[in-house]
């Protein structure tokens, strides 16, 4: 049996589904801080390769802050996932759940936080 390996990366949290652009945590390389980290951006994933489709084509008119989102990145320092996101997803401890199993994370490896560069904007 293969096991799932731990991911880092992005996502988006939306109708209790996670929209995620992601990578296996060993293709990942450390920072000078020991931070693994990908280059991925939101704003590219949202408008260029429009992440949300085929899945849900009524976010075509949304911008990609105004969904619940964060990032993954892990530390080999602490050996922890961090994942920084909106208060939505950091006070809900079913969208946890549902960002861990996207990242083939287990709760126990995660802390969540806050980060206002997440918070959701309104257009």
């Amino acid at each position: 049996m293969k096991t799932k390996q731990p991911h880092i990366g992005i996502f988006w949290v939306y109708k209790s589904n996670v929209l995620a652009k992601a990578m296996p945590l060993n293709r990942a390389e450390p920072d000078s801080l020991s931070l693994y980290d990908c280059d991925f951006s939101h704003l590219v994933e949202w408008e260029e390769h429009k992440i949300y489709l085929p899945f849900f084509p009524e976010l075509i008119a949304v911008e990609y802050q105004e969904i619940s989102r964060g990032r993954v990145i892990f530390s080999g320092n602490s050996k922890f996932f961090t994942i920084y996101a909106d208060r939505k997803v950091v006070e809900s401890t079913e969208l946890q759940t549902l960002v861990c199993d996207k990242f083939n994370l287990t709760s126990s490896q995660c802390t969540w936080k806050l980060d206002k560069h997440y918070r959701i904007f309104s257009s």
